[in-house]
């Protein structure tokens, strides 16, 4: 049944939820308060600078989420999962989502652009934007390093790191299934087993499967996806730990739909749109509309305790492969057209491989050397002609990669409470472009064919870390620290090619990490100021000169530009609270002022000093947790809700489309997710309900040429079931 039919119902139960989990415990049948001794807030241990410490001694700026927190929210993906993360956002492209943190981010297509945030799922880094929204399951939790992390990450982490880790095997039978129902046909199963082979082998196998129509009216957004994860351990002796691991991920749907936005003097087709009231209500695409993407992912990692360190070795083989054929302007086909849409595959071959030796996890003097290498090759087939009417076509491109690095930093006692850190890393990078076009004389008169051509750019950076931290008390410790990032150059998707500079932010950061109230009263907070060269900004030009000689007509391409020094000013403040033994209160406030620099390039003058994209000057997270014992030992009952308020900003830079400068803009809005779950004493299973985007409102995410733009998901509601065993 489609969902369009099933709002009331979807309201009613929205509503229900929301009573549900704001009720006072009198309201409860036989609940009374949770006799317990936990009153303090848990400690969180994360593995952020490559080793295990807990959050509150670590000195960045960090947020992590645990995969029992995405399950019970109904979260399944990674952008669902950062959609509470103070300082954080995801911007959608036609292949995925770009992560920016505090107004750094890459909106580009993540095949010519990297991005600015790097991705790390179990130690091996993504480049791809594919992967934010791809499902996840048998998540142990997620971290997210805001800030310059250009020592330890490195590659392409100019303003963080998000570091998705998965449960690795251990030394017990168990495992866990999840179900998941909602509208939408939402029906989603993810299951994992360990199983100990021995006393040296462990196993683990974790496996997801997930189908659900259409978030549009058209069937766009639909999912059918399947993914397996083996990960096979073995421990010869307490000095040496390998771990071997698979994973894979298929996903096939309905390409990226958009809806439109208005403009005068642009064609009908342009705005097709039958109910501007409901903005996933949208007139039917070509019936080819597909996309599919398939990532596979091999790495063995070795750790071996050598006495004065530990030697951690890490190869990894990422094999990805994506086909689109959708009509993402809805303006190349109009309604029963049997004009065929433009596909296009990307296939790509990604190696890896990274050295750490760090120091033991108890010695004083902390440190980690090592070195990384990168390699991608790739091939991207069935290249669009330009929009439009073509005059030209494409040749299969290429753009290959690598990178190197080689990396160190030592944090030292100075005097008792007070530490140093400095670091260092000196990365090279290359960029080369194999392209070409070709035209008949049909359109130009005569015929032209440029072969194929290459182009390369090879580029050197050193980025580095400096910074104090002081324990003021057992539970408190303020740190302030320089540190610098760095992201590669490359070329813009136009032809011929355009390169462009390597990007470069030197950050100075203030922080306070504390807690009081007996460990209850949790207050965090950083101020930083960030000085950007070279931002890279992507805009789309539908008046771009042809690359074919004697063409006068106008193609469509997508450049990469470096604005000049820019800056970013801002602070963050995040609060938890355990108000009541079995009440918990969060809150957080971020304030952000992101200006681009200057842009030499004439076309966009206008935007000198403006905003950056994906940037709201200000927002505030509220969010409360209530668990009650329910009378005779009956189990657990918990009720969650969290809102965030966001400040309007700007979506994307285009520039010479129909209708003018089509810069996107996100008004103020605010989004409230719920959820309420049941689970008896013994907590071997649990039941639950959530609701995500109680207004059902659509925040605009990128605007598209032809005044087209990609816009967030509507409400959904589900129930989730889980055994453990």
């Amino acid at each position: 049944m489609k969902t369009m039919q099933d709002a009331p119902r979807a309201r009613r139960t929205a509503l229900a939820l929301a009573a549900m989990s704001l009720c006072p415990p009198a309201a409860l049948a036989q609940a009374q308060p949770r006799t317990t001794d936990t009153k303090a807030l848990q400690e969180v241990v994360v593995t952020a600078e490559r080793r295990s410490t807990h959050v509150q001694k670590t000195a960045i700026s960090l947020a992590t989420v645990s995969g029992d927190e995405m399950r019970e929210k109904g979260q399944t993906t990674l952008e669902a999962a950062l959609s509470d993360t103070p300082a954080v956002s995801v911007m959608a492209t036609p292949q995925g989502g770009q992560v920016f943190v505090r107004g750094v981010g890459s909106q580009g297509d993540s095949n010519w652009v990297d991005p600015a945030i790097s991705l790390n799922l179990d130690g091996v880094y993504s480049g791809r934007a594919e992967r934010v929204f791809a499902s996840m399951y048998d998540v142990a939790r997620v971290e997210v390093l805001r800030g310059p992390q250009g020592t330890l990450y490195g590659r392409n982490s100019t303003g963080g790191s998000v570091n998705v880790l998965t449960h690795n095997p251990g030394p017990r039978l168990g495992g866990a299934v999840n179900l998941q129902l909602g509208n939408y046909q939402l029906r989603h199963a993810d299951a994992a087993l360990n199983v100990p082979l021995g006393e040296q082998w462990a196993l683990r196998v974790a496996a997801l499967r997930e189908k659900r129509e259409g978030y549009f009216s058209n069937g766009g957004r639909a999912s059918d996806l399947s993914a397996g994860r083996i990960k096979l351990q073995y421990r010869p002796s307490n000095d040496v730990t390998l771990l071997a691991t698979v994973d894979s991920f298929d996903s096939r749907g309905a390409g990226a739909t958009t809806v439109p936005r208005a403009f005068a003097g642009g064609p009908p087709f342009f705005n097709w749109q039958t109910d501007h009231a409901n903005p996933w209500q949208v007139d039917d695409l070509h019936p080819a509309d597909v996309q599919r993407t398939r990532f596979t992912t091999t790495t063995l990692q070795a750790d071996v305790n050598l006495g004065f360190g530990l030697l951690s070795v890490q190869p990894a083989l990422v094999k990805s492969r994506r086909m689109t054929q959708t009509d993402l302007v809805a303006g190349i086909a109009a309604p029963g057209s049997t004009l065929p849409l433009p596909e296009t595959i990307w296939e790509e071959t990604q190696k890896t491989l990274e050295l750490r030796l760090a120091a033991p996890a108890r010695a004083p003097w902390q440190w980690v050397l090592g070195a990384y290498a990168f390699e991608a090759s790739n091939v991207q087939t069935g290249v669009p002609p330009s929009f439009p009417p073509p005059t030209w076509e494409s040749y299969d491109t290429r753009v290959p990669a690598a990178s190197r690095a080689l990396f160190g930093q030592l944090t030292a006692p100075l005097m008792p409470g007070l530490r140093g850190t400095a670091g260092l890393r000196h990365t090279r990078d290359e960029k080369t472009y194999h392209y070409g076009v070709h035209s008949t004389a049909v359109w130009t008169g005569a015929a032209y064919d440029s072969g194929i051509q290459q182009v390369s750019q090879t580029y050197s950076a050193t980025t580095g870390k400096l910074g104090l931290e002081w324990d003021l008390s057992r539970q408190a410790m303020a740190y302030a620290q320089w540190a610098s990032g760095h992201k590669a150059g490359g070329f813009g998707i136009a032809m011929p090619p355009q390169a462009y500079e390597p990007e470069h932010l030197d950050a100075i950061e203030l922080g306070l990490k504390s807690r009081f109230l007996d460990n209850r009263l949790q207050i965090n907070g950083e101020l930083y100021a960030y000085q950007y060269k070279n931002y890279q900004v992507m805009y789309q030009d539908a008046a771009a000169p042809s690359p074919v000689p004697g063409d006068a007509s106008a193609s469509f391409m997508q450049y990469v530009v470096n604005a000049g020094a820019g800056r970013i000013r801002g602070f963050e403040v995040e609060s938890r609270w355990r108000a009541l033994p079995d009440t918990e209160l969060r809150a957080a406030f971020t304030y952000n002022d992101a200006h681009y620099g200057h842009f030499a390039l004439a076309a966009l003058q206008g935007m000198n000093g403006a905003r950056v994209v994906g940037t709201p000057r200000w927002s505030l997270t509220l969010g409360a947790e209530q668990t009650w014992e329910l009378g005779d030992g009956l189990g657990l009952l918990r009720a969650g809700w969290s809102t965030r308020f966001s400040d309007g900003y700007t979506v994307s830079l285009n520039h010479s489309m129909p209708g003018g400068n089509l810069n996107g803009q996100q008004a103020r809005f605010h989004k409230t997710d719920l959820r309420l779950s049941y689970a008896p004493m013994h907590e071997r299973w649990s039941a639950g309900l959530w609701l995500k985007n109680l207004e059902n409102k659509a925040q605009t995410t990128q605007v598209l040429p032809f005044g087209r733009a990609q816009i967030t998901d509507p409400r959904t509601v589900g129930v989730n079931l889980g055994w453990k065993f």
